[in-house]
């Protein structure tokens, strides 16, 4: 095994980076760090295995290791993945003298071993260090016996929640995104939570689905809004985190406010369509582009087959007939290959006739509802379109295209957005998450403008394209996790109304003036 004692400048550093030891005496760490090693060990590398005696305890700096048992037919079951500035394999290093457990990296690791005599002595010398020791070892009990309960008693799509939740920690806040990496493999992941790699990913997109997170790559997109279990909590309850029942079951005839964001979501899509096609013809990130493109096609045809499955009103029915026409056009367009230069014109005019045929279906079904509530999910949903919109018309007309028309158009799309930002944050006034949503919103919205409205400020090829549509990309995960919460609001408020509790206020205002 590669190890080495730390040079004397890196070693207490690690030692004070670990939460463990943060605050304590300099010299109960200067202790530490005397009596420790520093363990550099690749991926795929035992640490320690079962029947090895213990000697030392661990506390990972760097990388991602796992911790398992062999059962029956040595069959792996995943204790731990432990992550940076955790001390592992805790019951055992306090309570045994051989591993029953083996340790193994995930990735390149580095490693801080502690002489378990050394660490011992230390601790009854300094109470303070004892006491972190026994608080550390209390909060792995407590969380072992929650486990347990869980995975009895939370349904698959719950314990996946709180194991994102976990690796948040305490960086969420009222609203926003709180950004955490997977560390570790899906099927390693899933292991460790007790199912199948497939029922992982599955419970990945029903978590999408439900606006509680954006997956991109290993990277998890938390949406702290939506986590509240209604953004309105009318009648006074207090708020609790949103949990899910064991056994899931999909309404067969959705709210009148999931409706007009379902049928929203076709007016956003038509945009992102026609944003991946023109990178694919302009050779902008073709590869993710051409992913992108399949990825909202079969989005666009999932959710034009979910809403006609509903049962709808004649107009409705007639609308979304119209929309399913247009659509077959455009993808046949868009599926097009090689895309050129010459379609470019058709595609745009395609894709504005898409579009006006999604705002009309989504128009009409919020004027169906005939509630405040869900004009305000239509109102929410028109502005994560523009944010769509804006990506769109900007590479049109940065490519030369449609220029002069898409630079008018970009024009009109910045008013409507910044107007309904003020009749989204009067309606929402009543609850803290919308509100804080919104400010966020309006921050990443000016500085998608503020990008847009800037000189190219990098010399290599569509540059100033990227900025825009990694702003866009922000922004528009915001404006859906923004759409959910007012689909909320009108579910919540509805609910009110139908118990005979007074609505919130801003719900009470919009409906009288209507």
């Amino acid at each position: 095994m590669p190890s080495s004692k730390g040079p004397i400048d890196t070693l207490p550093d690690l030692i004070a980076g670990i939460p463990l030891f943060a605050g304590l005496d300099p010299a109960v760490t200067k202790q530490l760090a005397a009596a420790g090693l520093v363990l550099e060990l690749p991926a795929q590398r035992r640490l320690f295995d079962i029947g090895e005696p213990i000697r030392a305890a661990h506390i990972l700096a760097t990388g991602s290791i796992k911790r398992c048992v062999l059962l029956a037919d040595e069959v792996e079951k995943v204790l731990e993945l432990v992550r940076p500035g955790q001390l592992f394999a805790l019951s055992e290093v306090f309570s045994a003298k051989t591993y029953t457990s083996f340790a193994q990296t995930v990735h390149p690791s580095l490693v801080i071993a502690l002489p378990l005599a050394q660490l011992t002595a230390i601790a009854s010398r300094h109470p303070a260090l004892a006491l972190r020791l026994l608080e550390t070892m209390a909060q792995r009990h407590y969380a072992a016996e929650f486990e347990v309960v869980a995975h009895h008693a939370l349904s698959g799509t719950q314990r996946v929640l709180d194991y994102l939740l976990h690796l948040a920690g305490d960086r969420r806040g009222i609203a926003g995104e709180t950004t955490v990496r997977l560390d570790a493999s899906k099927k390693l992941i899933a292991a460790r939570l007790d199912m199948t790699p497939e029922t992982f990913s599955r419970t990945l997109r029903q978590l999408t689905k439900d606006g509680l997170i954006v997956v991109n790559g290993r990277a998890i997109h938390i949406q702290n809004a939506t986590l509240a279990n209604g953004a309105a909590a009318p009648g006074g309850k207090p708020r609790t985190p949103l949990r899910y029942p064991k056994m899931e079951r999909k309404a067969d005839v959705p709210s009148a406010a999931m409706l007009v964001n379902l049928c929203g979501r076709h007016r956003m899509l038509s945009q992102r369509l026609a944003t991946a096609w023109c990178m694919v013809a302009r050779k902008l990130s073709p590869a993710p582009a051409r992913a992108a493109l399949r990825k909202f096609r079969e989005q666009f045809e999932s959710n034009l087959a979910q809403v006609a499955a509903f049962p709808l009103s004649p107009m409705l029915r007639e609308k979304i007939d119209v929309l399913a026409a247009l659509w077959r056009d455009y993808r046949e367009l868009l599926t097009a290959t090689p895309p050129t230069v010459a379609q470019a014109r058709e595609l745009f005019d395609q894709s504005e006739r898409i579009l006006a045929a999604a705002d009309q279906l989504t128009a009409a079904s919020a004027r169906a509802a005939g509630t405040p509530e869900a004009r305000s999910v239509h109102i929410a949903g028109r502005n994560r379109m523009l944010t769509a919109r804006l990506a769109k018309l900007f590479l049109f007309s940065d490519w030369q295209q449609r220029g002069a028309e898409a630079r008018k158009l970009m024009a009109a799309s910045r008013r409507e957005f910044d107007a309904n930002l003020a009749k989204l944050a009067d309606f929402g006034a009543d609850s803290p998450e919308i509100t804080a949503q919104l400010a966020i919103n309006t921050e990443q919205w000016r500085a998608l403008t503020s990008i847009i409205d800037a000189s190219p400020r990098f010399q290599i090829p569509h540059g100033h394209a990227r900025e825009v549509l990694a702003a866009s990309e922000e922004l528009l995960r915001h404006m859906d996790t923004t759409v959910k919460l007012y689909e909320r609001f009108a579910e919540t408020t509805s609910a009110a109304r139908g118990e005979g509790r007074p609505a919130p206020r801003q719900a009470r205002r919009a409906q009288s003036a209507a």
